[in-house]
């Protein structure tokens, strides 16, 4: 988890709940894009992060 990511995250949820108050679906959907926007951008990086320990840990395996 990193920085950008959970600005996405806090970001997109202020603008949707800001949608919601004022009754604007555009603003609501917004907000809900870019929160999952930066779940998603979450999710990779852990995923990469693993991938590269699981490639770390088979490389000190085989010295």
């Amino acid at each position: 988890m990193n920085l950008e990511n959970t600005k996405d995250k806090v970001v997109g949820k202020a603008t949707e709940l800001k949608g919601k108050a004022t009754g604007s679906k555009l603003d609501e959907l917004k907000g809900k894009a870019q929160n999952f926007f930066g779940k998603a951008k979450d999710s990779f990086d852990e995923a990469r992060r693993k991938s590269e320990e699981r490639r770390s840990q088979r490389e000190n395996e085989n010295k």
